[in-house]
């Protein structure tokens, strides 16, 4: 017959253990839940941040566009302008061919301000 001591100690040896084997399964399965939240949660980064770059991307392009199409206006109506003064007074043309000049100096140098900030905004948001 079994010693009443060694079959109480037994039941709490076991007792013992399998508290131990669901304390370990629990943190097993937090640390795996946590693992899943941070993995999930740098997918979601890196996600918002190639959205983020592909919006930039597309934003600088469509202003970009936007800039040249003004540009296009104001030279053609800068040409037609020209020839209307010219073909109407005959007035100082050497005047409108300079400030045609410094217009298109200006836009040259805007565009260039320009897509030099939109490099720099864009090695900002590289990874």
């Amino acid at each position: 017959m079994a010693n009443p001591n060694t079959a109480t100690t037994t039941a709490a040896s076991a007792a013992v253990d399998e508290a131990v084997r669901i304390a370990a399964d629990n943190s097993r399965r937090t640390l795996d839940t946590a693992q899943a939240t941070v993995a999930a949660g740098q997918r979601y980064l890196d996600l918002a941040s190639q959205i983020n770059r592909d919006f930039f991307a597309l934003w600088t392009t469509a202003a970009e566009s936007g800039l040249h199409t003004t540009f296009d206006v104001q030279n053609a109506a800068l040409a037609s302008s020209q020839t209307l003064f010219e073909t109407s007074a005959k007035l100082s043309n050497d005047a409108l061919r300079r400030w045609v000049e410094v217009a298109r100096q200006a836009q040259a140098t805007t565009l260039k301000t320009y897509q030099s900030t939109t490099k720099l905004l864009g090695s900002l948001t590289q990874e």
